[in-house]
């Protein structure tokens, strides 16, 4: 007699990879477990693994990452800054892989267990924090951005009555969790701004950025972020805020 034997190692992997996430206890996603989640990293001295985002306690989105406290923190800086989004409910599960069994753990398996139980949403709807690049501005959102579009009253520190144009710019982009494009020349830049009475969020220093630099420029609101640009163009999708 005889036959042929046929063994998947990323199935029977993948199986036991979800047999023991459903094992743990969901963490918030926070700082501070991303924190202790680093710790624990650098006693067992890996940092690659699987994770599972939680919300509302289903599965929202499962990945993989060489370095999970750092993807994590990723994902937890982007939900930030989203509209219907109640970060108090969003939880999360890691198991680190030990380098033997990385390659062995399939990302797409692990995936593809969730979404048979209609549950990791997330996954293929523009969750991930990618830049589509400025020629996609203005085109139709994805699933993720038109459900949970960027938060335009994004507080902003660091700012004070009489700042350039090109300070608050800055300040800007780097505190908010979303996408913010500008073009803006250097003379244009160093142009001081009287910022008493402005509301301190991206909305509405944005707009008064705009209202200084003149009639030229158009700033608009997107589901994934805002853009100023000397320009008169229309888009498809998005809301033209000044002029």
């Amino acid at each position: 007699m005889f036959d042929y034997f046929r063994f998947s190692l990323p199935l029977a992997v993948t199986k036991q990879l979800v047999e023991r996430l459903e094992q743990l206890t969901s963490s918030p996603l926070t700082v501070d477990t991303l924190a202790q989640l680093t710790t624990f990293q650098a006693e067992n001295e890996t940092a690659q693994g699987v994770y599972v985002i939680h919300q509302g306690g289903a599965a929202a989105y499962a990945g993989k990452a060489d370095r999970l406290a750092e993807r994590l923190g990723e994902h937890l800086w982007k939900l930030s800054g989203r509209q219907g989004i109640d970060l108090a409910t969003v939880g999360f599960k890691a198991l680190l892989l030990d380098e033997n069994w990385s390659t062995s753990a399939n990302e797409h398996l692990l995936i593809n267990h969730f979404k048979a139980k209609g549950e990791c949403r997330w996954n293929g709807s523009g969750f991930g924090p990618k830049d589509p690049g400025k020629n996609r501005d203005g085109g139709e959102p994805n699933w993720f951005d038109n459900t949970y579009p960027v938060r335009d009253d994004y507080p902003i520190e660091n700012i004070v009555d009489v700042m350039t144009a090109g300070a608050v710019l800055v300040q800007i982009k780097e505190q908010v969790p979303y996408l913010f494009r500008f073009d803006v020349p250097q003379e244009a830049a160093e142009m001081p701004l009287n910022l008493g009475g402005v509301s301190r969020t991206a909305r509405a220093l944005a707009l008064a950025i705009r209202n200084a630099l003149g009639v030229d420029w158009q700033l608009m609101l997107f589901k994934n972020g805002f853009t100023l640009y000397r320009q008169n163009k229309t888009y498809s999708h998005g809301m033209q805020l000044f002029p």
